[in-house]
């Protein structure tokens, strides 16, 4: 008798508001729906084609910003759910709010909408092993990302047992580390930039959850058993009584059955204007040039034009010129990690 394979689905989150990427980004346009991906796409949208060669559109769930939903629904295939939340909660709520959804028996990866994966293929194989490895066992599957280099700007995760080819025990988590610190992890060896990509079975990941963080486990509990046609209504009153917290703080550093799968994939979480121009097309110079730009003397620049009228960059080294929706930056190009801090500041004199 041949059984019938299970049925897995996919969580994307789409929520963040990630400004990194102004003038381009802003609270209306976050990073997710810029685009930062191959061909012009936008982030959401490669993460979508993803996540589609695992699960039937139908089986995919994208939770977002109530305001930004219809934003989100334009770059959705047919099928595809869009779930816009009351408030934000952070990705512990969240998760667990499609946990609830997909129902305890079925597996299911989560997906950030704003990472960038060039090699599908090596994506695909990984996702299915871990998909394997949590229909089997009572396990919360992370992917490792092998560091490039002692970057600051995201979490870590060190293996411990080896259980598999490429598959280890969690031994522990840490949080953005200072430069020394991320220093000490590469030289020690086992550590890996934790993703943020997950697969579990939807029960599993509610035992955790419920073992770490009761109050918010049940917060979303009447969640359970919630209709489809109502599972959007029914995120108000959940998520008024739930914690803001990340699933790494809430269940991944509590939980004894978190282990970490290394990552054949290529990953970025394209963090800032630096990052996405690393993965450029590059003239001569060294440049990257997108827009309506004339660059004259420039070296190694990152230039953008809106593509209506004209931007000229004259003798500029290592520096960052954006022009977009009748608003500019410039910055040196080592400081476009701190971009975040421009758009804070704008909003902030606009409310003055």
């Amino acid at each position: 008798m041949t059984r019938n394979p299970p049925e897995r689905f996919v969580l994307v989150l789409a929520g963040g508001r990630g400004e990194r990427f102004w003038p381009w980004s802003t609270r209306e346009r976050p990073k997710q729906l810029l685009p930062l991906a191959g061909g012009g796409r936008t982030l959401l949208a490669a993460t979508l084609e993803r996540a589609r060669a695992l699960v039937p559109a139908s089986h995919v769930l994208v939770l977002t910003a109530r305001d930004l939903v219809a934003a989100v629904r334009r770059e959705c295939p047919p099928g595809v759910e869009v779930v816009g939340e009351p408030v934000a909660r952070n990705t512990a709520a969240a998760i667990a709010a499609a946990a609830h959804r997909f129902g305890p028996a079925h597996a299911f990866a989560v997906m950030p909408a704003d990472h960038l994966v060039e090699d599908t293929g090596a994506f695909r194989a990984d996702l299915e092993r871990a998909f394997a490895v949590a229909e089997r066992d009572d396990v919360l599957v992370t992917f490792g990302i092998r560091p490039a280099g002692p970057d600051t700007n995201f979490g870590y995760v060190h293996a411990g047992e080896r259980l598999a080819d490429r598959l280890h025990r969690v031994d522990r988590f840490a949080e953005k580390p200072t430069p020394e610190r991320a220093r000490e992890y590469l030289a020690a060896g086992g550590w890996a930039w934790n993703s943020g990509i997950f697969v579990w079975r939807a029960g599993v990941f509610l035992a955790a959850l419920e073992a770490a963080r009761p109050a918010l486990a049940g917060a979303l509990a009447p969640l359970a058993g919630v209709a489809p046609a109502a599972f959007e209504a029914a995120l108000a009153p959940a998520f008024a009584e739930a914690e803001s917290i990340s699933v790494d703080y809430a269940v991944l550093e509590h939980a004894p059955n978190a282990i970490v799968l290394e990552a054949s994939f290529d990953w970025d979480d394209v963090g800032s204007w630096g990052a996405w121009a690393r993965r450029q097309p590059h003239d001569a110079q060294g440049n990257v040039v997108v827009g309506n730009v004339v660059p004259i003397g420039c070296e190694e620049c990152v230039l953008v034009g809106d593509g209506v009228t004209t931007t000229a960059a004259l003798g500029l080294k290592r520096m960052i010129v954006v022009h977009a929706d009748g608003e500019t930056l410039v910055c040196p190009l080592e400081e476009s990690d701190r971009v975040r801090q421009v758009s804070e500041a704008v909003r902030a004199r606009r409310r003055s």
